[in-house]
């Protein structure tokens, strides 16, 4: 997965792109959007913002010329209120299969992974690398852009699988 990163706005057009055609053009009902939707997120988490939504893809677009702290609450508060699917796949986020985990073995504690994820820049309570915070990749509006991945120089921000219902 970690591959395709560098990928994902092409991705999320790709996806975003099909989901549009299929809404516009079949006639496709949003519940059935939402329930598919829901889902993934089952599986995946928050995955449908950032790697198929094309109003997730729209918003990213919209906010490429702000200052990189305009973007983030921007895009925090897209994906904590954005839509139905985006509070589906919120709340799957916890409990979903797909899980971003920090190896503290191998962290240095550099901080970058915190500097590039928008959760960690508005919410002082979430951090990849300090124990005694959240982990952002669990929080209700992850998205799970995973750039916190691609940043990482000591690849210790990995995609880890795992499903549990319950802390």
């Amino acid at each position: 997965m970690s591959k395709l990163i560098p990928y994902r706005q092409w991705i999320q057009f790709f996806f975003g792109l099909i989901t549009a055609i299929a809404i516009f053009t079949t006639g496709i009902s949003l519940w059935v959007i939402f329930g598919l939707a829901s889902l993934l997120g089952v599986f995946m988490g928050k995955t449908f913002c950032k790697w198929m939504c094309p109003m997730g893809f729209i918003m990213e677009w919209m906010t490429k010329g702000m200052s990189s702290d305009q973007s983030a609450q921007h895009m925090y508060n897209y994906h904590k209120l954005g839509c139905p699917i985006s509070w589906a796949q919120g709340f799957l986020n916890k409990y979903s299969f797909f899980k971003i985990k920090t190896v503290t073995t191998s962290c240095t504690s550099c901080g970058a992974c915190d500097k590039t994820c928008y959760i960690t820049k508005l919410n002082p309570s979430y951090s990849f690398y300090k124990p005694q915070k959240s982990n952002p990749g669990e929080a209700f509006n992850c998205s799970k852009c995973l750039k916190c991945v691609d940043v990482c120089p000591t690849k210790s921000i990995e995609i880890k699988s795992g499903f549990r219902l319950f802390d």
